[in-house]
This record gives C-alpha cells, sequence and structure tokens, in this order.
C-alpha cells in the first residue's frame, strides 16, 4: 500500500462527501472561484522516526479546513455543527491508495478551532511505512561460508 497526501484528500472527500453535501472539496487551499461552503486539506508538519526492520513511524499533522460565506448571522453556529459533525465522523476513516487497496486510518489528538478565518480541524496521523527490499533476505549463521580472498 502507497501513501500520498493528495491520496489522503481524495480518501478524506469521499469519505466526508455524503455527510457534508453541500460542501465543495479542495486538495489545497483555494484562491479563487472558491465555492463556499467548501473544505480543503493543508499538511501542518511530518516527522519520521526509524524501527528496527526497515519500518519507519510517519507522523503527519492535518489541518482540515471547513470555510463558509464570511457574513453569515449563524456563522458561529455552522461553525459548531460542522466540528461537532466532523467528530463523530473522524474517529477512524478509510484509505484507498491508487492500487484500490482499503485501510482504517485513525485521527488521533483531535482538535479544532473557530477563528475569522474559519474551522480549523486539526489532528494527527501514524502511518508505519517501510521500502520495498530489493536485496536478499538475512540467512541464519548455519548458512554462512565463508570466502577467503
Amino acid at each position: 500500500m502507497t501513501f500520498s497526501f493528495s491520496t489522503l484528500a481524495r480518501s478524506l472527500a469521499d469519505y466526508l462527501a455524503p455527510d457534508l453535501p453541500d460542501a465543495t472539496f479542495y486538495e489545497d487551499p483555494n484562491q479563487q472561484n472558491t465555492r463556499c461552503p467548501c473544505v480543503f486539506l493543508q499538511q501542518r508538519f511530518a516527522r519520521a522516526a526509524p524501527y528496527p526492520g526497515g519500518r519507519w513511524l510517519r507522523r503527519i499533522g492535518v489541518d482540515l479546513v471547513y470555510l463558509e460565506e464570511y457574513n453569515l448571522p449563524d456563522l458561529q453556529r455552522r461553525y459548531q455543527a460542522a466540528a461537532e459533525k466532523l467528530d463523530q465522523l473522524l474517529g477512524t476513516f478509510p484509505y484507498t491508495d491508487p492500487q484500490g487497496q482499503t485501510a482504517l486510518l485513525r485521527a488521533l489528538e483531535r482538535r479544532w478551532d473557530i477563528d475569522l478565518e474559519g474551522l480549523h480541524y486539526s489532528f494527527e496521523l501514524k502511518i508505519w511505512a517501510a521500502r520495498p527490499c530489493d536485496g536478499p533476505p538475512m540467512q541464519s549463521i548455519q548458512q554462512f561460508e565463508e570466502e577467503l580472498r
């Protein structure tokens, strides 16, 4: 299974679309012709730590931004309703890679803030990653034959 941020955006959009039917989903912040309400993703940080066996633990900070038209009289209430809906939906969510393989991802350390720019729903993903190994597999010591050159 492969992981990319653009595939994450597509998976989240597919998963959230039935529950946010009026929202337009964008992969990145949009500057022109934005149709509100809208949702887009921003990556806040990424860290990788090596583990035995050639695996890496990738920690990725994600900010899901939800925007409505600016001067609505019930704007705060709309943002709170969207945050509550995201809280219900984002415990775990399906991720589908370009090859069609699916896995459940868990959104950790979820929190949300409302400011003048919109609703920021932030969470962290922990993804185990490994590079494909094209070398020979490890052999046992009984199969080792020393060569002198």
